[in-house]
């Protein structure tokens, strides 16, 4: 016969005080993810559908930027799918060499012959004082004739021949500037060095704090990777003099300053995916979050501290969870219930983090979604702990 001090309530009351506080620490980190998860997979579901429906409008001429840093193997690849675009308007692709000894000129030169709307510049080898891909974008704008400039880069892949249509509709509304979104993928186009789930959520959390922040109307970041924003915005804000002593932020900083409610829209459309092919997206993944980390400085900290905080919920829950167990004993019901909220909690998440992966078309996270999250502020500290390392990297000889 069980024992009925097992399945009973009288307990100490700090048992079910410890149990009301691991239950709020898992609510509070549930409406701090749910929203920005769920706005992030409607619509990027949203979107795809929209293009389905699409009706014909008038689209803008545009300017296609491939800033390439020795990507000539890959702009074999990229520069057809952009060219063999399925577009209504003029466009032209201007491909800005910064310093590739590799054949980049020669497969650009060889492309020039069939495609009269292909060009190349170059950045000058002696500029060192300046951001050379700062000085290479701001190149490849004053080179630019169209109003209308879409950006990538040459390691990317444009797999949909409407990714144009479905960067550009945005313009055809009345926007100027569009955020995109960019898949880093393996030099196989499947993620297969080590550690990939890891990489997988933590670029998904950065880029879901991207993009739901822009979705709800409060844009601070983008992608290089698949950008795009007006040539006439670009110049009325003296395009990057206000962070020409930083060598990176093009794509965080300068988007913060020129993005607004009003003038801003994402596109999360499968047709408008690009993929950032690595050739070390192990080595890469630690590098650019570095960058990141470092041009966060310089970002609004709002999304920043509900996403931190979230991360100090993450560790406050379990230990609260089990102390409530332990002060029940030798009751097992708040035992019983702590485990229950855990399970629940931690089920929740797993489908919300697996909706979104899958909208954005990165690899599914399920099963290590609570440990991840549990670990990443483990990963952040060895990042800004290398960062600090390294920190005169980040600036340009202006300082």
């Amino acid at each position: 016969m069980i024992d009925p001090i097992l399945y009973s309530l009288d307990v100490a009351p700090a048992a079910w005080i410890l149990l009301g506080a691991a239950a709020l620490c898992m609510l509070l980190t549930a409406l701090i993810w749910w929203p920005r998860l769920t706005r992030v997979t409607r619509r990027a579901h949203a979107d795809s559908a929209s293009m389905a429906d699409e009706a014909p409008t008038a689209f803008p001429p545009v300017s296609v930027i491939v800033y390439s840093q020795a990507d000539g193997h890959n702009l074999r690849t990229l520069l057809p799918q952009i060219l063999g675009q399925d577009y209504p308007s003029p466009f032209e692709v201007i491909v800005v060499n910064d310093e590739s000894s590799d054949n980049t000129e020669t497969i650009v030169n060889e492309l020039e012959l069939k495609h009269p709307n292909l060009y190349m510049t170059f950045a000058p080898e002696r500029a060192r004082n300046l951001s050379r891909r700062k000085l290479s974008i701001t190149l490849g704008i004053k080179a630019a004739r169209y109003d209308a400039l879409l950006h990538t880069c040459g390691n990317c892949r444009v797999e949909s021949p409407l990714w144009m249509r479905a960067m550009m509709r945005h313009f055809a509304a009345g926007k100027e500037v569009v955020i995109g979104y960019a898949e880093p993928t393996g030099e196989d186009l499947a993620d297969t060095d080590r550690r990939p789930r890891r990489r997988a959520f933590d670029f998904m959390w950065q880029a879901v704090r991207g993009l739901s922040s822009a979705i709800a109307g409060l844009p601070f970041m983008g992608t290089g990777y698949n950008l795009a924003y007006s040539r006439r915005l670009f110049f009325s804000h003296k395009g990057f003099s206000r962070t020409l002593n930083l060598n990176y932020g093009d794509d965080d900083i300068f988007i913060r300053e020129i993005a607004t409610r009003a003038n801003t829209a994402v596109e999360l459309s499968a047709e408008a995916r690009v993929r950032a092919v690595e050739y070390s997206p192990a080595e890469l993944h630690d590098i650019y979050r570095m960058r990141r980390d470092f041009t966060a400085r310089y970002l609004p900290r709002r999304s920043y501290r509900a996403l931190g905080f979230s991360s100090l919920l993450w560790w406050l829950w379990p230990p609260v969870a089990v102390a409530a167990g332990l002060l029940g004993w030798p009751s097992l019901v708040p035992a019983a219930a702590a485990l229950l909220l855990a399970l629940t909690f931690c089920i929740i998440h797993m489908v919300l983090w697996r909706r979104c992966s899958v909208a954005l078309g990165l690899r599914p996270l399920r099963l290590t979604v609570p440990w991840l999250a549990l670990t990443r502020p483990f990963r952040t500290l060895r990042h800004r702990l290398r960062g600090r390392r390294h920190r005169t990297a980040n600036f340009t000889h202006l300082v």
